[in-house]
């Protein structure tokens, strides 16, 4: 991990601080595209920014604040869609769920760490691993486009363990 920034937030964490961190990214990305954050998009992300765990689309659909308007679920795949193509967002497959993304920049090489208790989701930078899928690609005449890994298993939470980069509070 190249900071000192636990995979796992702890629970009782100032979560308004990453949803702060995550809006002012979500707004300079559309900045620097010339795209616009529309409110539907705002309000997608700002759903998946609810916690540390991920959401499917109909989850999304039922929470989503429709001020009076029919449900509309192509809005909720449009927004999806576009936070996930500027790098806000990720799809995290074995849930077939969405998540808000905690590090901005390259995808390459993406682990996510998946909570099979609380669903919490870490995600992680995994050079040494994209590293070696780079080599296998390589010897193999494969151009890799995307290196997304998830581990399923337990939280340092849900095991009673404390992380070992996470001082307890």
């Amino acid at each position: 991990m190249a900071d000192s920034t636990p995979p796992f937030p702890h629970r009782l964490h100032d979560h308004q601080v990453c949803i702060d961190a995550s809006m002012d990214r979500a707004e300079a990305a559309c900045l620097d595209r010339s795209e616009r954050f529309t409110e539907n998009r705002r309000a997608v992300l700002k759903l998946l920014l609810t916690g540390h765990r991920p959401l499917g689309a109909y989850e999304i659909l039922e929470r989503f604040d429709w001020k009076k308007r029919r449900p509309a679920p192509a809005q909720i795949y449009r927004a999806l869609a576009f936070l996930e193509s500027i790098g806000l967002i990720h799809r995290i497959a074995s849930r077939n769920a969405y998540l808000a993304c905690s590090r901005p920049g390259s995808h390459l090489g993406t682990v996510f760490l998946v909570c099979e208790q609380c669903e919490m989701v870490a995600e992680l930078e995994g050079t040494q691993m994209q590293t070696a899928i780079n080599t296998l690609a390589e010897q193999s005449g494969f151009e890799p486009h995307t290196q997304v890994i998830e581990v399923t298993g337990l939280c340092p939470e849900c095991t009673g363990t404390p992380a070992p980069d996470r001082a307890e509070t």
